[in-house]
């Protein structure tokens, strides 16, 4: 029943490509017309959308327009303002001594647009006015503004419509202001005539409005103040300057005169028309984009007016342009569309093609990720496959190396030869495929899945164990394995591959080479390293971490030869917490590059301190993680570092432990060698812990040796050990290495490693790691190898609020 649906499946997926290419052929006349049609929908829909931008730029430009006017109008109104106030101070001031044309000739700055200032009295006789140095007494008493003072005892300044002065005889604004006894009574009026384009002379151009643009000031009642066309058109004539004759009459009052125009007051705009929008002008008819803003204080406003027909030419433009390009495109599409049909098929034919190359691996000819996972999708899809499917997930070791190494083109043949490898060991017990970089997944499926998982791992290792010989190079590669079994039916093909993932970390974790399975602790594990690896995160950007130092000792003459920085985290809830606590999280998540980074620095800038300072003797060493020595970019930070301080290079340590050295030692030469260059010291640390090999301590070209506190510790009670110990010191003396012992606890250590010559100690008998503030008293303790004790000048380094922690290790 099962081979039957499965050869059902089958059928469905071969015959499903050629259904769905008679279909597209159908489809392609069909397709023409929703396109075309979508297309001309799209072009009217554009052409709306362009069309609404323009009003919508149009009603902007218009409305800045009118903030621009209105603050032209309001300091146009000031500037009068500031005559009336001028006149009525010095009028009140002496009004039997007063001179109106004197006074306005002294301190009134002459306008082109000023026709006149006048004084009318308390009766509302003319009493005097610049344009006559004996004028008529006038009966103004009838005149608006005239009306408005008398009855209104205010400092306010009026503004009237626009009226005929019955001395200049000509269109102008009559802006007033009272005039006062000294009992305060009324007194007269002081009238400043003004030529309606005092309001909007010198503020256009036909470029900023248009040639049918226009701008008008209108007072409340609707009555056009002032009111210019961009064509040059005004509703007024420019009137003369402060004049004490009667040329300007005598030129207004000439009806024949045409030259600029002739105003006229009955220019009204009704008053539902003070708004913004889009209508025709009451005026010349034409239709404008209108902006309309009122001005505080006064009764009137402003109003600018840009043409529609002007403002849309760009638009009417585009328009044509849009509907030409949508015809051509139409014809184009229709010619495309007949030759498609045509080709549709040759098209469909590589397809399969197509589909090759997206889920299989172009490199390995494997299946790739996203095949993978989508025939992992349905396996698990498959409540049969609860117990009988399990997944391996394989990840080469070191292949970082080795691309380092030998470069990516022997890499990539690696990875061919790997999946060649991995294919012929696989066989038919499972699919194999390739995910990506250096990471290959095996689904095996059916009875006893379990078993046959741990016996396909065992025979990948087995296969790893032959070299690769790759350009005349061989090597021994290995892999750490994950296996994830499909035991929970709500399981994702995701979740299956995360788990197959931990397992193979876990893997990696135990001393690589080898297979893990999947526990539900892993995941528990991971949780908790992304939290870790999160706050880590913020105590690199929050400065949490910084450096402690531990002295050596020189064991002959008891002073310090130098320190090793050694970096600790004071975190904000745990308190301060030591490295060996807090390094194999950043070495599992990549960023121990950036804390070793960090500790170099900061260590090379104190080490330039201590040398201003004058403690030029000196030195410090710096712990470089297995990690950051193959991953991170060491050489250039150790360079950088060194040029930023202008610290002595020979005064900077690395020390390096000689697990790094086993892996690759060619490699290890190169890097070390090129280390050396730069004048640094080299230091095998924890020498006695790893595969110790006296071959290292020559071809390295080390300069020091730390004997590891595990030999030290048995020592002097230890006789075999005592052996081993004096031994590797008297070894490493007579190659001109300095020997650093750590873990001294007692002075019985001390004294026999004394014995031996000259051997340098650290170790909680003389100090545990202290932070920057407590070095001082570790020099004035012990002194600095090299100075007279107590002659040695006192740290400038500023105090630190840390506190020193002790290193479990006892050496730091």
């Amino acid at each position: 029943m099962k081979r039957a649906r499965a050869a059902h499946a089958s059928d469905t997926l071969h015959t499903a490509p050629s259904v769905r290419r008679r279909r597209a052929l159908l489809a392609i006349p069909v397709l023409g017309t929703v396109v075309l049609a979508l297309l001309w929908a799209v072009i009217f829909a554009r052409l709306s959308v362009e069309r609404d931008s323009t009003i919508h730029d149009s009603m902007a430009s218009a409305a800045i327009l009118s903030s621009a006017l209105e603050q032209h109008t309001i300091k146009a109104i000031h500037q009068v303002d500031q005559i009336t106030r001028f006149v009525k101070f010095e009028y009140e001031k002496s009004p039997g001594d007063f001179d109106l044309i004197s006074t306005v000739e002294k301190g009134v700055v002459q306008s082109d647009t000023l026709v006149q200032v006048s004084l009318i009295d308390e009766h509302g006789t003319l009493i005097a006015t610049t344009s006559d140095p004996h004028p008529k007494p006038i009966d103004l008493s009838d005149r608006e503004h005239f009306k408005v003072h008398v009855h209104a005892n205010d400092d306010l300044l009026y503004i009237s419509r626009p009226v005929r002065g019955r001395v200049s005889g000509i269109w102008t604004l009559q802006i007033t202001r009272r005039l006062n006894h000294p009992d305060g009574t009324f007194a007269g009026v002081v009238v400043v005539s003004e030529d309606p384009a005092y309001f909007t002379n010198d503020f256009y151009n036909v470029a900023t409005i248009g040639h049918e643009g226009v701008i008008a000031v209108v007072a409340d009642n609707g009555t056009v103040l002032a009111r210019s066309t961009g064509d040059g058109t005004n509703d007024h004539p420019p009137a003369s300057a402060v004049s004490k004759g009667g040329a300007a009459r005598n030129a207004a009052s000439d009806p024949h005169d045409h030259t600029h125009g002739a105003f006229s007051a009955s220019g009204i705009y009704p008053t539902s028309e003070h708004a913004s929008g889009i209508y025709v002008d009451p005026i010349d008819h034409v239709k404008r984009i209108v902006s309309y803003r009122h001005i505080d204080g006064y009764p009137l406003g402003v109003l600018v007016g840009l043409s529609e027909r002007e403002e849309m030419v760009d638009y009417n433009h585009t328009r044509s342009v849009y509907l030409l390009m949508a015809s051509f495109i139409s014809m184009a599409m229709l010619g495309f569309f007949a030759v498609a049909t045509g080709l549709i098929g040759k098209l469909l034919e590589r397809e399969r093609e197509m589909t090759h190359l997206v889920e299989y691996d172009l490199l390995t000819g494997l299946r790739n990720r996203y095949s993978t996972l989508r025939a992992l999708r349905l396996d698990v899809a498959q409540t049969e496959n609860i117990g009988r499917l399990a997944l391996l997930f394989i990840d080469l070791d070191n292949f970082k190396t080795v691309n380092d190494t030998l470069g990516h083109n022997a890499g990539d043949i690696v990875l061919q030869m790997t999946a060649s490898r991995l294919a012929e060991t696989v066989g038919h017990s499972g699919t194999l495929s390739r995910i990506g970089g250096d990471e290959f997944v095996v689904v095996v499926k059916g009875d006893d899945v379990e078993q046959r998982a741990v016996t396909l791992a065992n025979d990948i290792a087995t296969m790893f164990a032959t070299p690769f010989d790759v350009r005349g190079s061989a090597f021994v590669l290995h892999a750490s394995i994950g296996i994830a079994l499909y035991s929970v039916s709500n399981e994702s093909e995701i979740d299956l591959l995360k788990k197959a993932d931990l397992a193979m970390y876990s893997a990696k974790d135990a001393g690589r080479n080898c297979y893990q399975f999947y526990s539900p602790q892993l995941s528990h594990r991971a949780d908790h390293l992304m939290k870790w690896e999160q706050q880590l995160r913020v105590a690199l950007t929050e400065e949490q971490l910084f450096l402690v130092y531990q002295p050596k000792i020189d064991l002959t003459r008891r002073c310090i030869t130098g320190f090793e920085a050694l970096v600790r985290w004071n975190h904000p809830q745990h308190g301060l917490i030591p490295a060996n606590e807090f390094i194999p999280v950043a070495e599992s998540t990549g960023l121990i590059v950036t804390v070793g980074d960090f500790v170099i620095h900061t260590a090379c800038k104190q080490l330039a301190q201590w040398q201003r300072d004058g403690y030029t003797g000196l030195s410090l060493a710096v712990n470089i993680s297995a990690v950051q020595f193959w991953r991170g970019d060491l050489l250039e930070t150790v360079a950088r570092a060194i040029a930023a301080t202008g610290i002595p290079p020979g005064k900077l340590e690395l020390e390096i432990t000689e697990t790094v050295m086993v892996e690759y030692p060619e490699l290890v030469q190169e890097k070390i060698v090129a280390l050396k260059r730069l004048g640094v010291r080299i230091a095998l640390d924890d020498f006695g812990t790893g595969y110790s090999s006296l071959s290292y301590l020559n071809r390295f070209s080390v300069d020091t040796l730390k004997v590891d506190r595990s030999f030290i510790q048995a020592i002097p009670e230890d006789r075999s050990v005592c052996v081993m110990v004096s031994a590797i010191i008297n070894l490493a003396r007579s190659l001109g290495l300095t020997v650093v012992v750590e873990g001294t606890e007692r002075e019985e250590q001390i004294g026999w490693l004394a014995s031996l010559g000259p051997v340098e100690a650290q170790g909680f008998l003389f100090s545990r790691p202290v932070p920057v503030d407590g070095v001082q008293a570790l020099l004035d303790r012990f002194g600095v190898c090299g100075w007279p004790r107590g002659a040695a000048p006192r740290s400038r380094t500023e105090p630190s609020s840390n506190t020193a922690l002790s290193d479990e290790r006892g050496g730091r």
